[in-house]
């Protein structure tokens, strides 16, 4: 391990590393037989061998009884047997056909027959023929038979002596004595065990193909039976693959280790199995230690890469690299952004540049700085207005060099500027929106009209959306903006949905909710009215808080008629008087009108200015 390198070839180790299972098996047998004495050793292994030898004889009668042509041999025996004896029951049915009692001939009748002529030839008439012919009494039924009964007799006689009876009892004569040794050959299990046993401890995988032997051979010794008693044709399985060569290569390499224990009887040879086990040991042990000199070898190597790292990232080269850079590449481009980005904000009035100012660890600083000061400080100068512009120049000028189109959130961004200031900051913002996403959170209404009236002549899509307080909670989210500064078809949305659920107030006889209702109403009525006179009668030339005059809409405004103005005097003096501007005289207790008349005081507005916009769209 101490000589290990971030370089190191392990492929000699991992091959050393690599034994198989007869490698393993010798070690284990080395391990063992070296504790014991090495005669003793070598006669156990010569058991072994013996054992292991006997396995093979057993496989070798297994393979000779259970073979192809043994089996076949019984197949036929016994199909031989039992077409004769069909032949004999057909012979036997036809000589004996009409008798009164049935199954004359057959296997039982045949076994009553023989004891009858063992019993009449071997007790009770000896040396006497059977059946008898003379007087003597029948041994079946102890009676001096009659001329026709003597006949009888004869007939079975001469029937059992026929040659198909004959032949059917030599076959199932011949049969009976092969299935009995058929039979009585069982395989030796207690060595087939014994050995398999021992051989499963060193090779696993030799002591299954001796048990798959075996089983295939037990199976085809049952197929067998259990085909002998039928007349369907035998079909056999085959053996597994025999073992033999590996069993007998296994007892020779017993048998040789025996004499390896032999001659290690004496010092030299007993001094040659330790270092043979030794070796095995130290390569059995290799796969434990070679993980943990992987792990070095990329450990040395990780060190490597970092001192490399660590040579390679001195901050001194990396500051004056990037100093480099950005005094070539970055500072000229940052440069020239930035005055672009601070003309447009504030024209010539902010005289002042960027410049880079050193840099630290690899990262080159910037500054601002005044033209005509260099050395004073920018914030001891700059008004805050001005402080803001360039701020949020050098912000556009960084976001100018990067690659990203991502949107953009600003958060009142015309703080302490004037509305100099604020117009051009518009402008900047929605030029920016042409290529990316702009949000803006702002109090700011005037500057809100900036961004509007910018968007609207650059045809840039807008959405405009109020964030507010309520008994919901804080950050309620509407469309539009808030009713002061919503326009004319925002304000009548509005007042068309309170009129609807002023009718709910109404509709419930809440008289002093409903009068309330409907007088908030009409105030926002009337003060949409006045909305109305500015955006639509007089189409937007003047605005309340903007600095110019909008003079190219001024024709729009010769469309108004008589009627028009009428209409607007009667009903701004109609929501005049029910408003509640001045306390009203305890005389009089008006009533405020219906809901349906609320609706339509707000539909004469919603008409009165489509009915101008109409005359104003169609003006040459």
């Amino acid at each position: 391990m101490s000589a290990l390198s971030h370089d190191t070839d392990l492929a000699a180790l991992e091959k050393l590393g690599e034994m198989s299972a007869d490698e393993r098996a010798r070690l284990a047998r080395l391990d063992e037989d070296l504790l014991k004495n090495p005669a003793d050793a070598a006669a156990e292994q010569r058991l072994f061998a013996g054992n292991v030898r006997q396995l093979i004889a057993t496989l070798d009668r297994l393979a000779a009884a259970y073979g192809d042509e043994k089996l076949a041999g019984m197949k036929t025996l016994a199909d031989a047997a039992r077409d004769k004896r069909a032949a004999a029951d057909l012979a036997a049915r036809e000589t004996f056909d009409g008798l009164s009692i049935p199954g004359v001939g057959g296997e039982t009748w045949r076994a009553l027959w023989e004891a009858a002529r063992r019993h009449s030839e071997q007790t009770a008439y000896p040396g006497a023929p059977f059946p008898p012919t003379g007087d003597e009494a029948c041994v079946l039924c102890h009676q001096a038979p009659h001329a026709d009964a003597k006949d009888r007799l004869g007939s079975f006689e001469a029937f059992v002596r026929a040659d198909a009876e004959s032949q059917a009892a030599r076959a199932e004569q011949d049969y009976s004595e092969a299935l009995a040794a058929f039979t009585a050959r069982q395989p030796d299990v207690r060595v087939i065990a014994q050995a398999r046993q021992r051989i499963a401890l060193q090779n696993p995988g030799l002591a299954r193909k001796v048990l798959r032997f075996v089983a295939s051979a037990n199976l085809r010794r049952l197929k067998c039976l259990r085909a002998l008693s039928t007349a369907d044709p035998l079909i056999l399985p085959p053996f597994s693959p025999s073992p033999k060569a590996e069993l007998e290569a296994l007892a020779a390499t017993l048998e040789a280790y025996a004499a390896e224990l032999d001659e290690a009887a004496d010092a030299e040879g007993r001094d040659r199995l330790i270092l043979e086990r030794d070796s095995l040991t130290d390569r059995a042990a290799v796969a434990d230690f070679l993980e943990t000199a992987k792990k070095e070898i990329k450990r040395l190597d990780d060190l490597r890469i970092v001192r490399a790292c660590i040579a390679d990232t001195a901050t001194n080269a990396i500051t004056k690299l990037g100093n480099n850079i950005a005094d070539n590449v970055i500072t000229p481009k940052m440069r020239d952004q930035f005055q672009s980005e601070i003309v447009r904000l504030a024209a010539k009035k902010v005289r002042v540049e960027i410049v880079r100012s050193g840099g630290q660890y690899g990262s080159p600083n910037y500054q601002v700085r005044l033209f005509a000061n260099p050395k004073a400080k920018v914030h001891m100068v700059l008004s805050e207005g001005e402080q803001t512009c360039v701020a949020l120049a050098a912000f556009l000028t960084e976001l100018a060099t990067a690659q990203h189109k991502s949107a953009l959130v600003f958060d009142d961004p015309v703080t302490s500027l004037d509305h100099r200031w604020r117009e051009k900051v518009a402008d900047r913002l929605v030029e920016e929106s042409a290529t990316r996403q702009i949000i803006v959170f702002t109090h700011d209404m005037v500057f809100v009209n900036d961004l509007h009236d910018k968007a609207v002549r650059e045809a840039v899509p807008m959405k405009l959306v109020s964030l507010s307080r309520g008994p919901a909670g804080t950050g309620m989210v509407t469309d539009g903006l808030p009713w002061q500064h919503a326009g004319i078809r925002d304000r009548v949305d509005k007042l068309e949905k309170a009129a609807r659920e002023a009718r709910n107030l109404y509709d419930a006889n809440d008289e002093e909710g409903y009068r309330d209702a409907a007088v908030k109403i009409y105030d926002r009525l009337r003060a949409t009215w006045e909305r109305g006179l500015e955006d639509v009668a007089f189409a937007g030339v003047i605005h309340r808080h903007r600095d110019y005059i909008d003079t190219k809409n001024l024709k729009r405004v010769t469309v108004i008629e008589d009627a028009d103005v009428e209409t607007f005097r009667k009903n701004f003096k109609k929501c005049s008087d029910l408003v509640d501007a001045h306390d009203p005289s305890r005389a009089r207790d008006g009533a405020v009108p219906p809901p349906d008349d609320i609706l339509a005081d707000i539909k004469t507005l919603a008409d009165w200015a489509d009915s101008i916009r109409v005359r104003q769209n169609a003006l040459p």
